[in-house]
C-alpha cells in the first residue's frame, strides 16, 4: 500500500520547502503556511519517493525533504497517475490529480543544486476535502 513518506511546505515559492510533522489541507485552498495556498488547479506538487531516489543515485548526492520544491513525497505509487484520479491520505484528506508536470516550454525558475524534478516527474493537485495529515498515514488511490 503506497504510504506517505513526507509532508513540506514554505511559505515562498520557487523556494525550498521544510518538511513538517503534520499539516492542515484546506478545502479547495492547498496546505496551510505553503506560497501555493489559495492557487486556482496546482494547490499542492507531488513527487514519487521512487523518482527521488533515482535522482539520488545519479546525482550521487541525498535531496532532503522539499529540497525539489515538493509538498509531497509518497512511495508505492504507480508511475502514471492521469488526471481526475482520486489520492485519499490517511482518515479525511482527498486530493484530486490536475496534471503531469508542466507544459512544454512553461517556466520553471528553481532547481536543487542543478536538480529539477517537478516539471516532468511531479504531478500537481487540488484539495478535494481537508483534514490533517503526517508522514506515516496510508495513501489510497482511486
Amino acid at each position: 500500500m503506497p504510504e506517505l513518506v513526507a509532508i513540506c511546505a514554505g511559505p515562498e515559492r520557487q523556494k525550498p520547502k521544510s518538511a513538517l510533522r503534520q499539516a492542515s489541507f484546506i478545502e479547495g485552498m492547498g496546505i496551510k503556511g505553503d506560497g501555493h495556498f489559495g492557487m486556482r488547479e496546482r494547490q499542492v506538487s507531488l513527487l514519487r519517493s521512487e523518482d527521488i531516489l533515482e535522482a539520488e543515485n545519479s546525482a550521487g548526492f541525498p535531496f532532503p525533504p522539499g529540497s525539489l520544491a515538493e509538498n509531497l513525497v509518497i512511495a508505492g505509487l504507480p508511475e502514471d497517475l492521469s488526471p481526475g484520479q482520486t489520492i485519499r491520505i490517511g482518515e479525511s484528506v482527498i486530493l484530486i490529480v490536475v496534471e503531469k508536470g508542466k507544459k512544454p516550454g512553461e517556466p520553471h525558475s528553481y532547481d536543487y543544486r542543478g536538480w529539477c524534478l517537478l516539471p516532468e516527474k511531479g504531478y500537481f493537485l487540488r484539495v478535494e476535502k481537508g483534514g490533517e495529515v503526517q508522514p506515516g498515514d496510508p495513501v489510497i488511490l482511486a
